[in-house]
């Protein structure tokens, strides 16, 4: 946290005196200075209910004499200035509890205050504060339980939280469940609270979760403007922060939000150039990254493939759109004509690049394309080769995980693990579980704890009775560790998603 440097000033005393002589008799003091800082605290803390909280601000109190005062309030611009504020403590350093008086989910302003005693005068340092719970981060684990969903987490220290959707919200069951889906920042929509978009989708019904409480906010009629006669998705999520996306019956329904007011939910379905509604949309999106425009004069917001007549199409939420032609250099392949299916899509190891797994037949091949331009240069196609990659068409999308920060994809087959070098155009295999467990499942998680990046693969394998889950660490150069011991006694699982603080 950056240091904060606060004055207070006395009130100046000016006596004039009655001498005509000297007309300039004033009466100076030396402004009061108060160097507070806190270089160990994080710019926002994330703390749960009864946890301990300490903090040990720097303040020279070797100049007088001080007395202290810690004070919490709700900050929310929703929330009367009279909100009740809560004494913490009157000591230098903090320690003291999250009691009940704080509100889950709610962010907070502590504030530390120091006032010189001789003077009366103060200087404050601020705190902000998130209150947490033990939800707020870990692996989200989707399961299938006697066809319904529900959904455990496996938590940072290591540990197993069970059964968590159908403890929390047991009269809303899901059937059929399909996956999980958490949207990658902060989306406003002016219906639910400015944050994290978090569903559990079935074939047929859906809901979105308080990313924090994970209890029920709307059920799928709700999410709509006017809910659709039929339901059959494939996929829920948003792609980046600004497009929500539903496919249902392969067609794309579409929630923009924006600079605009009122309430921003999702519409019907979308025509696609040419075909009308005659498309079907694979259950991936490839969205832009961080960008600067100024580098990339154009931008491809929002990617989506048709599977039935096997071209990408560009939508920034109001219409589908084919591309340009310069987008493309057909020797490569054209983005409105690629003759291929899609078996699997994610983002690669280069910034705003995605990986997309395509096949004609039993070949598969590697397509890579950007969702940004350069300047001078209109086209997106990348690249595209044949995948020497055995066995990656003899497994579900599920079980294919793309690596952000190596050109690697990793994927599994029956109870074999394997890694396939982009660039070596070959794979190799990396691990093989025990006799009987399938891998059904894999994702890969990009990681930075505190300047230290490397990433996880997290895989999950089926065997016929329970679900078992393996973490490997893989280094920034695509190394794969030895996996962590099975953590078993999961049901089928279907999808997962690591959840970070919301």
């Amino acid at each position: 946290m950056k240091k904060m440097k606060i004055i207070g000033y006395m009130l100046l005393l000016i006596t004039i005196g009655a001498c005509t002589k000297d007309k300039n008799n004033f009466s100076y003091e030396e402004p009061i200075t108060f160097d507070i800082s806190d270089v160990e605290a994080p710019d926002v803390i994330e703390i749960g209910l009864g946890q301990h909280l300490s903090l040990s601000p720097n303040v020279d109190d070797s100049k007088g004499d001080y007395s202290y005062l810690w004070i919490a309030a709700r900050n929310n611009s929703a929330v009367s200035y009279r909100e009740p504020r809560d004494t913490l403590s009157r000591e230098k350093e903090l320690e003291t509890a999250i009691s009940d008086f704080f509100i889950l989910g709610e962010p907070y302003r502590l504030t530390f205050k120091v006032t010189d005693n001789k003077s009366g005068v103060s200087g404050f340092y601020f705190y902000d504060l998130r209150i947490t719970n033990r939800y707020s981060e870990g692996w989200m684990v989707l399961e299938d339980k006697g066809g319904f969903a529900d959904f455990s987490m496996l938590l940072p220290d290591g540990s197993i939280e069970r059964g968590i959707y159908s403890l929390v919200n047991p009269n809303y069951p899901i059937a059929e469940p399909l996956i999980l889906s958490l949207s990658s920042g902060s989306v406003t929509d002016d219906v639910s609270p400015t944050g994290r978009k978090l569903y559990v989708a079935g074939k047929h019904d859906a809901v979105e979760l308080d990313p924090l409480t994970l209890q029920i906010r709307y059920n799928l009629d709700a999410l709509y403007f006017v809910p659709p006669a039929t339901k059959n998705l494939s996929f829920i999520g948003w792609s980046g922060t600004n497009l929500g996306v539903i496919l249902n019956d392969g067609l794309l329904q579409a929630n923009m939000t924006g600079g605009f007011p009122g309430a921003k939910k999702f519409g019907p379905s979308m025509q696609a150039p040419g075909v009308e509604y005659d498309y079907q949309i694979a259950p991936f999106t490839a969205n832009v990254g961080e960008h600067d425009w100024r580098a990339h004069p154009i931008v491809y917001q929002h990617i989506l493939y048709d599977q039935q007549n096997q071209r990408f199409y560009t939508t920034g939420g109001q219409t589908i759109d084919a591309f340009p032609t310069n987008a493309s250099n057909t020797s490569i392949f054209d983005m409105n004509d690629v003759g291929l299916g899609m078996h699997y899509m994610g983002v690669a190891n280069v910034a705003n690049v995605h990986n997309a797994v395509m096949y004609e037949g039993t070949q598969p091949y590697l397509l890579q394309f950007s969702c940004v331009t350069t300047e001078g240069n209109p086209v997106i196609t990348r690249m595209k080769q044949t995948m020497n990659a055995p066995y990656i068409l003899d497994t579900e999308a599920t079980s294919i995980a793309s690596s952000s920060q190596s050109a690697h994809i990793f994927y599994g087959y029956e109870n074999r693990l394997y890694r396939y070098g982009v660039n070596a155009n070959s794979a190799n295999q990396l691990h093989t579980f025990p006799a009987g467990e399938k891998i059904i499942n894999t994702k890969f998680k990009a990681i930075d704890d505190n300047g230290r990046e490397y990433g996880e693969l997290l895989v999950a394998t089926w065997n016929g009775q329970e679900s078992k889950l393996y973490l490997f660490s893989v280094s920034l150069a695509g190394v794969v560790s030895e996996p962590s011991e099975a953590i078993a006694g999961f049901d089928m699982v279907l999808d997962m998603v690591y959840k970070g603080e919301s």
